[in-house]
C-alpha cells in the first residue's frame, strides 16, 4: 500500500477542483528531456496555458530556482502560472489574473 505524501495531497485535491470546473489539465513527470523546472500541473484555461507548481503545505518554490524561471516565463508570455500548497493559494493564484473560483471552494 503507497503512502501520500503531503505535496501529492495537495496535488489531488486541486486536481480535483480543476475537474470539478472542467479545466483541461494534466500532471506532468519530470523525465529526462522535460524542460526544466516543469509546472507539476498544465493545462488550459480561457485560452491560456496554465502551469501550477505544487508545493507541500508551507513549502515554497525557491526564488532563483528552475521552477520559478519557469513559472516567470509562462506568465511573461501570456500564462496563467503560479505555486500552490494549499486549496487557499489555488485560489490566490487564480485571483492573481483576476479569476474568480466558484464560492462553494
Amino acid at each position: 500500500m503507497s503512502k501520500t505524501t503531503p505535496e501529492g495531497a495537495v496535488t489531488r485535491a486541486i486536481r480535483d477542483i480543476l475537474d470539478a470546473m472542467d479545466i483541461y489539465h494534466w500532471k506532468v513527470y519530470q523525465t529526462l528531456g522535460s524542460a526544466p523546472g516543469i509546472a507539476d500541473i498544465l493545462g488550459i484555461y480561457d485560452s491560456r496555458l496554465l502551469a501550477i507548481e505544487v508545493k507541500a503545505p508551507g513549502k515554497k518554490v525557491k526564488e532563483d530556482s528552475a521552477q520559478q524561471r519557469f513559472l516567470d516565463n509562462v506568465s511573461d508570455r501570456g500564462g496563467i502560472a503560479f505555486e500552490a500548497d494549499s486549496i487557499e493559494a489555488l485560489k490566490a493564484g487564480f485571483a492573481k489574473y483576476g479569476y474568480t473560483l466558484p464560492l462553494l471552494l
